[in-house]
């Protein structure tokens, strides 16, 4: 059973991320997968104010562990001023370095209200992860204009990008599957 996390990556109350984040955890399971969301709206951020990187910090570890434990991530991802949220790099800030996001199979779903479905912010993101040595699905999903093109129960109003959703989702279980045999391959020697 693959333990799959989506990372719903913004605070912001009453989000399309979140929304997005629910419909995609509705897909999974419709393909027999769970996958919890992590709400990033539950970050505990009142415990790393000051910048208290390095020190013991129980609920933020608590809090990301969710994403170290998972053997994929599915990132939803809104842009905002032309890049990801802050609180998405606090979190990613807060993931044990190196190793935690090393050989992670992560899989990007960028929304905007803009006409390119947030997709400077995704490639920021995959910046980020390449760093991290992550292995990035290639099959990336933009929803552009989120608020009129996306409803949480139908999806994507826009058929090709649902499409290219659907298509993700069949394809990222399958790709976590070969990344964690090859890395039992490399593992055997």
């Amino acid at each position: 059973m693959i333990n799959l996390k989506i990372i719903s990556g913004t605070d912001r109350p009453n989000s399309n991320a979140l929304r997005v984040s629910k419909y995609v955890q509705q897909l999974y399971q419709k393909e027999s997968i769970d996958a919890d969301i992590i709400d990033l709206q539950e970050f505990p951020l009142d415990k790393v104010k000051g910048g208290k990187y390095g020190e013991d910090l129980p609920a933020v570890d608590d809090f990301v562990q969710q994403a170290v434990t998972a053997d994929g991530l599915v990132v939803v991802c809104p842009e905002y001023n032309g890049g990801y949220p802050g609180i998405l790099k606090m979190f990613i800030d807060y993931l044990p370095f190196p190793n935690s996001l090393d050989k992670k199979p992560i899989a990007l779903i960028g929304e905007a209200n803009g006409a390119f479905g947030a997709l400077r912010a995704v490639e920021q993101l995959q910046q980020v992860f390449g760093y991290r040595h992550a292995h990035i699905f290639p099959e990336r999903v933009f929803i552009s204009r989120v608020s009129e093109n996306f409803d949480e129960q139908e999806g994507i109003k826009n058929e090709l990008q649902q499409q290219l959703l659907d298509a993700q989702i069949g394809g990222f279980p399958k790709f976590i599957k070969n990344v964690q045999e090859e890395e039992s391959l490399i593992a055997e020697g």
